[in-house]
């Protein structure tokens, strides 16, 4: 991601994190979610990059590193199903998203084609 893509993200975890004065789970909730969305673009993105300098991958390449993903963001939305009293499940599975958001936001603004 781009510098741009970076601050869009800083800003829409803002966003999501002013969402602490109007409930406390929904915020916690939310910066759980966000935290582990760039925790695992960041994982993603060194274990690639890694797999590109190496030059050969196998049909298994990056099986168990997907299987590992979705296990962290599983074991994510369980801690907010049991701790529902301190994280809104919901919120943190639209933090979860903020990546895809992040991109998404950053196509609709800049629109340099148009």
């Amino acid at each position: 991601m781009t510098k741009r893509t970076w601050t869009i993200a800083a800003v829409l975890m803002v966003i999501g994190t002013c969402t602490l004065l109007i409930s406390r789970p929904v915020g916690f909730g939310f910066l759980l979610g966000a935290s582990t969305a760039v925790l695992l673009y960041k994982r993603n993105e060194s274990y690639w990059t890694s797999i590109l300098n190496q030059g050969s991958a196998t049909k298994w390449t990056g099986f168990f590193h997907f299987i590992i993903n979705y296990a962290l963001m599983a074991g994510v939305l369980l801690i907010c199903a049991m701790k529902q009293e301190y994280l809104n499940i919901f919120a943190c599975a639209i933090g979860l998203f903020l990546i895809k958001i992040t991109v998404t936001v950053d196509v609709l603004v800049n629109r340099e084609g148009e």
